[in-house]
């Protein structure tokens, strides 16, 4: 993990808002993300990383954080509750699921009844895609793709290991619990592959959830945070994609959310005390500034 330099430091806490920005020094360590230059993202008023942290690192610390997140989940329907311990950027245990690059979460709060997941999107158009059917870029296989995009008996070019997912055949066990949280049947043939694309990410927040709450014998959520306004990824929630990915997961293993920053922080205010409102309420305007400093994306064309 590379460690901030002094200007880090200085240009990550300016976009951070001041309840969380204590995490910089205290969390030396704090897994920042980083550019293909190797440049901190967080410093950048898009940075969907510094959102995350300037909410989830501030009611973190309230006296009301039991009662904030408790508010959340009855406001979701989901029937876990506290006391709360909030994690930031949590990496899922390699063993869990024999992933090589472990699923990391962008916030982890674990209740007495139950561990909600929360990914948190900002300015991101969807889900991060699956890297198999991507060209290698470099190495002995260059230009090699390791899976066709399709869900189906195939052998991997580059290590000749045969099986329906190049990632199945990796060891990776995305597909063993994938029944069990989406209706989606692994005996038979995908084409395409329906995580070849944005619904992968949101299928490894699910396994990692249900992963995670079998491990600690507790049930567990996925909750899709995302900015409400002129943002692709408020308009991919409102989209037909999107209901037929919660048709999906209704009735599984792990319920899946998704709401706005902006309703999260109005429940916040409602169930906080009356002496941390106004902090919530700052945070609330910090937010906001953040949203009208980014500049706005034209919604796509039907």
């Amino acid at each position: 993990m590379q460690r901030l330099n002094t200007s880090e430091v200085a240009a990550i806490e300016a976009n951070l808002f001041a309840g969380a920005r204590r995490i910089v020094r205290e969390q030396p360590d704090f897994p920042w993300h980083r550019d293909s230059r190797g440049a901190v993202t967080a410093t950048q008023p898009n940075s969907s990383q510094a959102l995350a942290v300037d909410l989830f690192g501030t009611i973190d610390v309230l006296s009301s954080r039991n009662a904030i997140v408790d508010a959340w989940m009855a406001d979701m329907s989901l029937t876990l509750a506290g006391p709360w311990t909030i994690e930031l950027e949590a990496l899922l245990p390699r063993e869990l699921l024999g992933e090589r690059r472990q699923t990391q979460m962008d916030a982890l709060a674990i209740g007495i009844t139950g561990i909600a997941v929360f990914e948190c999107k900002f300015t991101e158009p969807d889900g991060g895609g699956c890297s198999q059917p991507v060209p290698l870029s470099r190495g002995a296989h260059g230009g090699m793709r390791q899976c066709d995009g399709n869900f189906r008996d195939q052998v991997n070019p580059v290590n000749n290991v045969r099986a329906p997912c190049a990632l199945t055949g990796k060891g990776i066990r995305y597909w063993d619990l994938i029944p069990d949280v989406l209706a989606i049947d692994p005996t038979l043939e995908h084409r395409p592959c329906p995580f070849s694309g944005g619904w992968y990410q949101w299928m490894r927040n699910l396994v990692a959830a249900s992963a995670l709450g079998r491990t600690k014998g507790l049930p567990a959520a996925v909750v899709v945070v995302y900015a409400d306004g002129p943002f692709p990824m408020a308009w991919k929630v409102g989209s037909g994609e999107w209901h037929r990915l919660n048709e999906l997961a209704a009735g599984r293993q792990v319920p899946l959310r998704t709401v706005s920053y902006q309703h999260l922080l109005v429940v916040a205010a409602n169930a906080a005390q009356a002496t941390e409102r106004a902090l919530i309420d700052q945070l609330s305007a910090w937010m906001e500034a953040k949203y009208a400093t980014v500049a706005a994306i034209p919604e796509p064309t039907a």
